[in-house]
């Protein structure tokens, strides 16, 4: 009930919550998807976004590691949390280190939506925790996104 009063509010459902709902409601999940309710397509590369949505995806979408995000949303979001945690950090090293925290799992979930997008597994995170290696995640998440049925392997789960 409270899903379909947050759909009915303006908030778009995953495609597993699509699924579910359309389970429920006894129809297709493509006649979902059709209406425009579902926030993204996995048969087709994620759609570029303004920055004030890309600030909004990573704040509301936060948990949802599943799915795909544009280069836009990504690097926008990414410059969201640099100015975030810079602002904090003039204040106080403390409030920037918080401030870090706070935006870490916001912002793997969206690099882990772009890398499925760029067509590249999201494990290539890891690479981060080792000095100079947050390179080459960065550069995948640089790259354009793959369309999974052209061949080119398509995201990686």
């Amino acid at each position: 009930m409270r899903t379909i009063q947050r759909v009915e509010g303006g908030r778009r459902p995953g495609r597993a919550t699509a699924a579910a709902l359309a389970t429920s409601l006894g129809t297709e999940p493509a006649a979902i998807a059709a209406r425009g309710l579902v926030d993204d397509d996995p048969s087709e590369p994620a759609r570029a976004v303004s920055f004030p949505t890309a600030v909004e995806r990573a704040a509301t979408r936060w948990p949802d590691f599943e799915g795909r995000a544009s280069r836009s949303e990504f690097w926008f979001a990414l410059l969201a949390v640099g100015l975030l945690v810079g602002a904090a950090t003039v204040l106080d090293e403390r409030y920037g280190a918080v401030a870090l925290l706070v935006c870490l799992v916001p912002l793997v979930a969206v690099a882990t939506r772009r890398l499925r997008d760029a067509g590249h597994n999201p494990w290539w995170q890891l690479l981060a925790l080792v000095p100079f290696g947050i390179v080459v995640p960065l550069w995948l998440m640089a790259l354009p996104g793959k369309d999974p049925g052209d061949g080119s392997g398509g995201p990686t789960h």
